[in-house]
């Protein structure tokens, strides 16, 4: 059975949220200016508790800036009564805060650390590559079994993975899969290119102020070397992949998280 979810990362957007979905996914996973207010995520946990959605919060890769952001958040979810509560982690450090926090919910490793080749360039060798590169680049290191029993060991219950354009290979994968589309994500930096928006002056090597930029506008990026166009929101990069793979139970991949919109 298939789990399905949407990802939300504002509130104006559950109405994107149908009769289709069972779990919410509310939080973001790029960049830590924009993690909700404990007030945000107290009224999306309320919208899913309304309409009998189970939860998940998603977070990002962090300084020590988003580390102190997240801490009522978590607090907040600590005093919850919540079934079936998740939280993603895309922050090694953010795991090992929630070990030490003794997290009791679900836990599940974000696509920022699930190590896949997005890449959209493989496509143009896809063809020439032996069968054996091929499989490479369709797997990840996450379902290598030393790594996947450390995760378990961690409390990770199951991993976040994009939909390639090459395609999905999981041999005797242990742990349990969500797979995200139509969206992709490629890449992320620290620095937010969508800030020359607002003033082509910029310094591209430097972080900028944030005047939340990626709110306002989205980009396409062409180029020739690429067989797909790149899509810029903020300081990451993705590509749009509506094709679902045929087996998602040979992928042991039981869950569908649907993005309404390009990710935060």
């Amino acid at each position: 059975m298939i789990e399905k979810a949407i990802f939300i990362s504002s509130l104006e957007d559950f109405r994107y949220v149908t009769k289709d979905y069972t779990r919410l996914y509310f939080g973001v996973e790029f960049c830590e200016r924009l993690i909700p207010s404990v007030k945000q995520l107290n009224n999306a946990l309320s919208f899913s508790q309304e309409n009998k959605l189970d939860f998940t919060f998603m977070t990002p890769f962090v300084t020590d800036k988003g580390i102190a952001r997240l801490e009522p958040l978590f607090d907040y979810l600590d005093n919850q009564v919540v079934q079936k509560a998740e939280i993603i982690i895309n922050d090694w450090g953010v795991l090992n805060l929630l070990n030490k926090r003794k997290w009791n919910g679900l836990l599940a490793l974000g696509r920022l650390l699930t190590k896949q080749k997005r890449g959209p360039r493989i496509m143009n060798i896809r063809d020439k590559l032996p069968e054996r590169a091929l499989e490479h680049f369709k797997q990840s290191n996450i379902d290598v079994p030393i790594l996947s029993e450390f995760l378990i060991e961690k409390g990770i219950q199951r991993v976040e993975l994009d939909n390639l354009l090459q395609g999905i290979s999981r041999p005797d994968a242990i742990l349990k899969g969500s797979l995200y589309f139509p969206y992709a994500y490629v890449t992320v930096t620290r620095y937010c290119l969508s800030s020359f928006s607002r003033n082509k002056s910029v310094n591209l090597r430097s972080i900028s102020p944030c005047d939340k930029e990626c709110l306002k506008h989205n980009f396409k990026l062409h180029h020739k070397s690429m067989p797909v166009d790149l899509l810029l929101r903020g300081n990451a990069q993705f590509f749009k992949n509506n094709k679902l793979p045929e087996d998602l139970d040979a992928l042991n991949i039981d869950r569908l998280v649907f993005e309404p919109k390009i990710p935060a």
